[in-house]
């Protein structure tokens, strides 16, 4: 139960600190394409994730990038993109914000296990 609240832990902080660094007007141009990075580490490093919690978040950030781009991007946008183009950025953001996040937390959380 412990690593379940842990890990429930970091994906909130994780996407707390990619929202607050893509709604920052101006520097959200450099700051949004890295907010999974920054995200993945601020949530390593805070929660002190293990391998495998690390891999878990990657695997949360992938899933809640890839359905949030397939839901929010037609209704937003006001776009009528077709299936595959959706299924395209879709599949694009879950890896993207995956391996950012999850390798972030990895590199960030043994920093702070050993640090402290």
């Amino acid at each position: 139960m412990k690593r379940a609240v842990r890990l429930a832990k970091a994906l909130s902080i994780a996407l707390l600190t990619m929202v607050v660094s893509i709604a920052i007007p101006g520097l959200h141009f450099v700051l949004g394409p890295l907010s999974p990075l920054l995200g993945g580490f601020v949530a390593g490093a805070v929660c002190r994730l293990r391998g495998e919690e690390a891999v878990l978040l990657g695997v949360f950030e992938a899933l809640l990038a890839g359905i949030g781009v397939g839901i929010l991007l037609p209704d937003l946008a006001h776009l009528t993109l077709g299936v595959a183009t959706l299924w395209f950025f879709g599949l694009f953001a879950a890896v993207y914000a995956g391996l950012l996040g999850g390798v972030a937390a990895y590199i960030s959380g043994r920093q702070a296990r050993t640090r402290g």
